[in-house]
């Protein structure tokens, strides 16, 4: 049997590992056999669906570190304290088993990182990349980056280690990047359709990757939606997984909702937040929720957890206030629900505009973010027909897409390794 490895990110990021549960039930489909791998905080994403995990680099990433990053530097989003032992074969127990890989598709973040698993094990590798990137932000770019802004030392061990060449050059390093097929996992239709937004032949926009299953027998074991009070209007918002990137945006944006569901006539909505661990520590506090005691100041018509079941909760929105991740975006697509658009930072921006081109929901004017602002976008998102008339044919798109037998990516894939059993 073909042996497929998924490593969608190093960090625990809810977008960019959920749709590689997406593929893998797909690439078990066409009889694959499919593993994940990661640090150990990820395994919490994909055990719901009975995924098999290979923890990896457990003692630089210990159970936690997402929530309690111990590395230095403080706050900086990719570290390399990682790769060296990697290109000392940390790995040798995964890759050269008896049922060791035969491709390993790695997410875009990770691409210096499978780049060196496949000089050192000869694997083939793929790319998925979660997000609408610019066609010139390519994967060996991107690792390109990475290397040039470490230390010259390091970069020089790394590519001596990795491929056993003392006079490899960067360029050269970097080639089976540029060589490998890149999935997209969105329909191309919901992307710029610019002159000067055209990707190389190696990358494919594929099935949105949005339906989960287990991948067992078993059935899935993700938490039940959370309930609503029967009959009210459901509000859901979140920042994404990585809102501590953001996080004083984020607090603003939560607490203005927050401040609008204080407002007139918003008896018949309830407001679901999903705020991550570290702002759900915050507002507990700052609202006095205390689960042994019951005491709670918040509203009785806001919910505010760590993490929901997007895909849950989505089906009975009416709205979804968001920050832009393209996860969130798709999943509400998806469910065909109006989106109210605040970018936090990042790719979040060019989505923004994406929502407004195709008339998905509603971008304020500005950043100022207060309870009558938002108020009045709620009202636009839910009342504007063209809105519901756009994201219902975009809808439809998704789900063809999502639904099709073989799935888009299938047929790449399986260009690169068949299947065998």
């Amino acid at each position: 049997m073909t042996n497929v490895m998924l490593w969608p990110d190093l960090y625990r990021e809810h977008g960019h590992w959920l749709p590689a549960v997406n593929l893998a039930k797909s690439l078990q489909n066409r009889t694959y056999s499919v593993r994940f791998m990661g640090i150990p905080d990820c395994q919490e994403i994909v055990s719901p669906y009975n995924a098999e995990f290979q923890p990896i680099f457990s003692k630089i990433y210990p159970i936690g570190h997402t929530v309690a990053d111990a590395l230095e530097p403080v706050g900086q989003r990719w570290k390399p304290h990682h790769l060296m032992p990697l290109v000392r074969r940390e790995l040798d127990s995964v890759f050269t088993a008896a049922d060791a890989p035969h491709l390993l598709i790695a997410g875009y973040f990770v691409g210096l990182e499978a780049l060196i698993v496949h000089y050192l094990y000869g694997i083939p590798l793929m790319i998925l990349t979660t997000f609408l990137r610019h066609p010139q932000e390519d994967p060996a770019t991107f690792a390109r980056g990475k290397l040039i802004y470490m230390p010259e030392q390091l970069r020089y061990a790394i590519m001596r280690g990795a491929t056993g060449r003392d006079d490899i050059t960067l360029e050269e390093f970097l080639e089976p990047l540029l060589e490998a097929e890149e999935l997209i996992p969105c329909p191309e239709d919901f992307d710029f359709a610019d002159d000067d937004w055209e990707h190389g032949e190696k990358t494919h926009y594929v099935e949105p990757m949005i339906a989960r299953a287990s991948l067992s027998d078993d059935p899935t074991d993700v938490p039940p939606a959370l309930p609503t009070p029967e009959g009210k209007r459901v509000i859901f918002a979140t920042s994404g997984s990585q809102v501590s990137d953001y996080e004083d945006k984020a607090k603003v944006f939560f607490q203005a909702l927050i401040d609008m569901m204080k407002t007139e006539k918003m008896e018949d909505y309830h407001l679901v937040l999903a705020v991550g661990d570290k702002l759900l520590e915050f507002f507990n506090v700052q609202y006095g929720v205390d689960e042994s005691t019951g005491s709670n100041d918040l509203p009785e018509n806001v919910t505010i957890e760590a993490w929901v079941s997007q895909l849950d909760i989505l089906k009975t929105a009416d709205v979804v206030f968001m920050h832009g991740g393209l996860a969130t975006i798709k999943e509400s697509i998806y469910e065909g629900v109006p989106i109210v658009i605040f970018p936090h930072g990042k790719d979040q921006t060019e989505n923004a505009l994406r929502i407004v081109r195709h008339g998905l929901g509603v971008l304020p004017d500005d950043q100022r973010v207060t309870p009558q602002s938002l108020r009045k976008l709620l009202t636009e998102a839910t009342s504007n027909t063209w809105i519901r008339q756009k994201i219902a044919g975009m809808q439809a798109l998704f789900q063809l897409q999502d639904q099709a037998d073989p799935p888009a990516s299938i047929p790449i894939i399986e260009g690169v390794v068949p299947p065998t059993i």
